[in-house]
């Protein structure tokens, strides 16, 4: 009897501790899709939504902005803050807040992609042009809007079809709110009644409709340009590179990687290595104490005595 409670006692406990495993095993995974989901999805939403604004001011300028047209605007708008409010709340937990960290992030997106979309909606305009569409200009805005709407939703698509297995976790119900399908339900109202004569309009058949989609789509989703946005905000908020470092040094020495101090942790330790303890500081910069008293080493770094 003993013998049984002992061993199904061990059981247990080996059990749970596979469970632990997987359990961090899949809360790995889940941030690390949740990042690439909120800078790839994040990123062509809130492009979409830019543009959207864009052709909105287009159409108050032309004096359309009535009835119909203002009610689906503004429930587009509507729809669109609600994924929004969510977004940046994900942004901001008891720890840290990185909305403006965030914020950075997605300015540096739309200013490297805005002359990617002019030329999308140059392309645009002059398919309509050809087909001798009346108020082109007005009219390129309106669908440049509602493809680059459409777009994010596949890529959304595409995103989640490509989810690692993560189980509890549903990736497609978690990230449901940025599937901006409403979205793109009420700015097909504005383009069905402004664009009543584009309908038999097919911009998959211009081939510089087609490369200036593709080439917006290699600035979303490029670990290159990604990159290239998150250092610029990172730039902008110096607590969060410092974060950013140590969570790389913390990656490195779980992997069993080398791991060297960055420009900025050299600097932060000069700076405070005679004023903080030595667990404090190997904590801020994410490394283990013998590792912080090599770095020192190297450094030149001695504590002050007290006299």
């Amino acid at each position: 009897m003993h013998m049984n409670e002992f061993d199904a006692k061990k059981l247990a406990k080996k059990e749970l501790v596979d469970f632990m495993k997987v359990t961090e095993k899949h809360r790995e995974t889940f941030n690390h899709v949740s990042s690439l989901f909120h800078t790839i999805i994040g990123g062509a939403n809130d492009i979409a939504h830019t543009y959207m604004l864009d052709a909105i001011e287009k159409i108050k300028e032309a004096g359309l902005y009535r009835h119909r047209i203002k009610k689906a605007c503004k429930y587009a708008i509507s729809r669109y803050e609600v994924f929004e409010k969510l977004n940046m709340q994900d942004m901001q937990c008891a720890e840290t807040d990185k909305r403006q960290l965030y914020m950075d992030f997605l300015d540096s997106v739309d200013e490297r992609l805005k002359p990617h979309i002019f030329l999308f909606r140059q392309a645009i305009k002059r398919v309509l042009d050809r087909n001798f569409i009346k108020d082109s200009d007005l009219k390129s805005y309106i669908i440049l809007a509602y493809e680059l709407i459409n777009y994010s939703i596949d890529l959304f698509d595409k995103f989640i079809e490509g989810c690692p297995s993560c189980p509890p976790v549903n990736f497609g119900l978690t990230f449901k709110p940025a599937r901006l399908h409403a979205v793109r339900q009420a700015w097909g109202q504005v383009e069905e009644i402004l664009c009543k004569d584009c309908v038999s309009i097919d911009l998959n058949k211009d081939e510089n409709c087609r490369r200036s989609l593709d080439v917006i789509e290699l600035n979303l989703v490029s670990e290159e340009y990604l990159n290239k946005s998150g250092e610029e905000a990172l730039s902008l908020n110096p607590d969060a590179r410092m974060e950013a470092d140590r969570h790389m040094m913390e990656w490195d020495k779980k992997n069993h990687k080398k791991y060297e101090l960055t420009d900025r942790q050299a600097d932060y330790l000069r700076e405070n290595y005679h004023l903080k303890t030595n667990k404090e500081l190997a904590a801020f910069i994410g490394c283990g104490l013998t590792k912080l008293r090599e770095f020192a080493k190297e450094l030149g770094l001695t504590k002050k005595k007290v006299a």
